[in-house]
């Protein structure tokens, strides 16, 4: 028998996005949980040809059909992934209110720097001066951190895609979730 990958769930509600109402086959896996089985991928594939993914779920939340949802819906969210990640990383990366208004503070904040520093030679200038250019970084913090978190997917493809075609199934745990 070839390794599977185990991940144990708390429930089938904590592996998927909360906030999505389609249906559990169709809906977009919690990135949380996502990052997850990829981490678990990355670390096992190489030690062995892993032949599938396993998810326990608390015996508490069996019911029929509920193992195939889950299973088909794992699998559907790393298609989705590997398309997503190929085609639109950088622009949903910067897509973001949040992005917008970081380039924008940053860039005053610049400004305001170098019109403040402009021409004065006193450290309270600079320091007065030092203070917009922290605040500039900090503007971009999230930003750049959503930038960060786009090419981490986009690097993150091939797993995607290999997790899509691996065989994923549902084992039910009698032990609670802790």
């Amino acid at each position: 028998m070839s390794p599977e990958i185990v991940i144990r769930a708390p429930s089938v509600d904590a592996l998927f996005d909360q906030w999505d109402p389609a249906p559990v086959n169709r809906r977009a896996l919690d990135n949380d949980a996502r990052e997850r089985i990829v981490e678990q991928w990355v670390e096992h594939r190489r030690d062995s040809n892993v032949s599938a993914l396993v998810v326990l779920l608390p015996e508490a939340e069996r019911a029929d059909g509920v193992d195939a949802a889950v299973s088909e819906g794992i699998r559907a969210d790393m298609a989705r992934m590997t398309v997503d990640c190929r085609r639109h990383w950088i622009r949903r990366s910067l897509r973001g209110r949040k992005s917008r208004i970081g380039i924008v503070l940053f860039v005053v904040c610049l400004l305001l720097a170098a019109g403040v520093n402009y021409g004065a030679t006193d450290a309270w200038t600079d320091t007065f001066a030092q203070t917009f250019v922290v605040i500039a970084w900090v503007a971009l913090w999230d930003p750049g951190q959503s930038v960060v978190d786009a090419a981490s997917n986009r690097l993150a493809r091939k797993h995607y895609a290999a997790l899509a075609q691996l065989d994923t199934r549902v084992r039910w745990d009698a032990r609670p979730a802790t």
